[in-house]
């Protein structure tokens, strides 16, 4: 198979997509399904939702100074990543940058932890001072049970995250509610595609995903298909 390569010669803007959701859901799963399939096809680019694996405070944390700390630590780890999409977009042209996370999830999750009030406006202004990269956004949803089975099975591989509170029911729910809140708000202007991953394999999701990719930028994955032909649960990669 010929591959393309792709300058930064010409006029085409790039698009750039996060992938939403709340954890759980599957997103950085299908993220780095994505990546692997379309890792050797330069017209993409992906961006991991941070470059720390390991946080200096857990995720989720009921005491209210410790949770502050984390939306922190990990609202600089998406100001850096967006510097490096700042960098790459002012580069290169005709690109579909794919984004793991969008940055406002930071804002959903201030919110979900219910930080103090000068606590969440300092996120917030620090939020807003930024100049967020993102045209699209993909969000990812499921059943809040179908959400904490596949936390629970995630959970039996990477201990650290049961210290995240990830599978408190209540803790997910807010979440949730959070993310339409600030997806479907009056002031939402970037485009939202949802797709309901309750009954849907790994590889229908992705295809579910290549259509959103073709509509907005005109790309056809037919001259590029490296899909497994066996199909996977979601809830075999998380």
């Amino acid at each position: 198979m010929s591959r393309t390569y792709y300058t930064n010669k010409g006029s085409k803007d790039n698009i750039i997509i996060s992938i939403a959701g709340a954890h759980g859901v599957g997103k950085t799963t299908v993220f780095n399904y994505l990546k692997n399939l379309l890792g050797d096809n330069s017209k993409f680019k992906f961006f991991p939702e941070r470059y720390i694996k390991i946080p200096p405070f857990p995720f989720g944390s009921e005491n209210k100074q410790i949770a502050f700390r984390s939306e922190i630590h990990f609202l600089q780890q998406l100001i850096h990543r967006n510097q490096n999409v700042t960098n790459f977009d002012n580069r290169y042209n005709g690109r579909v940058i794919i984004l793991d996370r969008t940055p406002f999830c930071v804002l959903v999750y201030s919110k979900s932890l219910y930080l103090k009030e000068k606590d969440y406006n300092l996120i917030l202004d620090m939020y807003k001072s930024v100049k967020w990269k993102e045209d699209y956004i993909i969000y990812l949803t499921a059943q809040p049970d179908t959400i904490l089975k596949r936390i629970v099975q995630r959970g039996s591989i990477e201990k650290l995250r049961k210290e995240w509170n990830e599978d408190d029911k209540k803790y997910l729910l807010e979440i949730l509610h959070f993310y339409n809140q600030f997806l479907f708000s009056a002031n939402q202007t970037k485009k939202i595609f949802t797709i309901d991953t309750d009954h849907l394999s790994l590889e229908e999701i992705i295809e579910e995903i290549k259509q959103v990719i073709t509509d907005i930028s005109g790309y056809s994955f037919d001259k590029f298909d490296n899909t497994p032909s066996t199909q996977k649960n979601l809830k075999d990669f998380v």
